[in-house]
């Protein structure tokens, strides 16, 4: 059977993982703040694009002003694009 016991490790062993740990934190909140308005941006780019479909969807009567379509599916629900399920026997 394994021995499942934590390792011992010595004060300076522990202080030189805490800073390196506070040392990744630190570069890990540098790429965080540099890659924020990057995201920032994109995001609201696509906010716009979406927006700019779903416009010209209602402006061509596809869809009402809830974004809901405006025509009934061409098929029930259940039918599937090969028509009704074969019986079973």
């Amino acid at each position: 059977m394994p021995d499942l016991t934590a390792p011992t490790i010595t004060d300076e062993q522990r202080e030189a993982a805490l800073e390196q740990c506070a040392r990744l934190v630190a570069h890990i909140q540098e790429i965080t703040k540099a890659a924020m308005p990057a995201l920032l941006a994109a995001t609201e780019q696509l906010g716009t694009a979406l927006g700019q479909v779903v416009r010209q969807l209602q402006d061509a009567g596809l869809l009402d002003a809830n974004g809901k379509p405006t025509r009934p599916a061409d098929r029930p629900a259940w039918q599937t694009p090969y028509g009704p399920p074969g019986r079973r026997h």
